[in-house]
Order: C-alpha cells, then structure tokens, then sequence
C-alpha cells in the first residue's frame, strides 16, 4: 500500500507537472502573464479612452474658438469697410406751449416736442422700440413720452410729434426757487433723457442691436415759448457713411 500511494502520488505530479490534468480555464504557471500586468491592462485601456476624449473635447473646442474668432473679424472688416450709421433720435422742433406756476410751488406746463428718427443706412432698413423720453423739470419728471415698435426705410426718418402736458406737479423748495429765477430771467429750462433699441443690417446682411441714447437741455423763451438754440440729438459724434 505505501509503494502504490508514491508510485501513484508521482505519477500524479509527473502529470501536472505537464499539463494533462489541468482545468480548462487554468494555464500552467510558465505561461502565465505576471501579475503587473494582468492588473495593468484595464487601467491603461482607461486611461487611452480619457485620453482620446480629451483630444476630441480640445479640438471641438479649438475649432468653436477659430469660428466666433473668423465671425469677430469679419464684423470688424464690414463695419471698417462700409462704415454703417447707426439710426438715431432727434428733436428737430419744440416749443412750450403753455406754463402756469402759481405760489404754493404748483406748475402746469405744455410743450409740443417734434422728434424724428433717422436711418442713414443705404442698404437696411431698421426697426426701433422701446422708445421712452422723460421730460423733467429740475430733476423732477413731469411727462414721459413712448411710442410703439416703428421702422424706418433706409435714407429716410419719420417724424414724431409728442404734446406733453403735465398738471398739478408740486415742486420741492430748490425745484421752487429754480422756477422762481428762471421766470425772473424769461429763460425757463427743462431736460429730456431717454432711449430707444435700433436694429438694421450692417451691409444688408450682418443683423446689429444697438441702443441708442439722448440727453439733452431745452431752454424756452417766456412769454413767447420759443426754443433757445435747439440741438437734441443721440446720434454718434463720429460721422460715417453706409
């Protein structure tokens, strides 16, 4: 018994020793890759795969850079090249119609305001809204002047004649006093701020938004209501040609 259990026992390890008796799934240890690298290959088959997501996410981005870059540049060459006038506001007439001030600092007044809007553009007509004016008194308002969305045909304007009335607006101490000296004077001044949203095509193809301010000073003769040295206008100070 004892010679046939190591007869047997070495035939056994002869056996695995080459390989007959060894599961499907199980390799003889000399063909086994190291452990380095059993553990390795999954992290770097991760890291290739970050690797390449990366690169593809900086090339979409380099090229959306290239693209608003081209675009910016060529807006900028249009606008050197052709010059655009941006449509603007202005007052062409005004004139104070009627003013009643009495002791207790209460003032009514009236003026005919004519503004117009200017499109200089060649090429485009544009589109104005949210036109809102305020006529004020020494820092107090007194009217505010809006008008519905309007356009205007290229090389042209269209006029807009305002009636502003205001009644019963009690003046503080110092809205008093300037009252009082402009009366004094025969000189009596107002102010008018506001703005309006232009759009037109820059060439008749680039579409532009643009804002467009004005602020200005009215002076008015009194009695005869007459406007002194009118000049109202938001349009830019440097002059182009579309």
């Amino acid at each position: 018994m004892i010679v046939m259990d190591a007869a047997t026992t070495a035939m056994q390890q002869q056996h695995r020793g080459d390989g007959d008796y060894l599961g499907h799934d199980e390799l003889p240890r000399r063909h086994r890759p190291p452990a380095w690298q059993q553990q390795q290959q999954p992290r770097r088959w991760r890291a290739d795969r970050s690797g390449a997501l990366e690169w593809t996410a900086a090339v979409v981005f380099t090229v959306l850079a290239i693209v608003v870059l081209v675009g910016a540049l060529a807006v900028l060459v249009v606008v050197l090249v052709l010059q655009p006038r941006a449509p603007y506001l202005a007052i062409r007439s005004a004139r104070l119609d009627g003013l009643v001030y009495d002791q207790q600092g209460t003032l009514d007044a009236e003026l005919s305001l004519g503004v117009v809007a200017e499109n200089g553009n060649a090429r485009s007509d544009a589109t104005i809204s949210h036109l809102e004016l305020r006529l004020s008194f020494h820092g107090m308002v007194i009217a505010i002047l809006r008008a519905d969305p309007f356009g205007v045909p290229r090389k042209g304007s269209l006029p807009l004649g305002y009636v502003a009335r205001s009644s019963g607006i009690p003046l503080d101490g110092a809205g008093m006093t300037a009252m009082e000296t402009a009366l004094a004077n025969g000189v009596v001044p107002f102010a008018i701020a506001g703005k309006a949203s232009t759009r037109w095509k820059v060439g008749g193809l680039i579409p532009v938004n643009y804002w467009t301010r004005l602020r200005c000073d009215l002076r008015f003769f009194w009695p005869n209501g007459t406007a002194v040295d009118l000049s109202c206008s938001s349009k830019p100070k440097s002059k182009s040609n579309d």
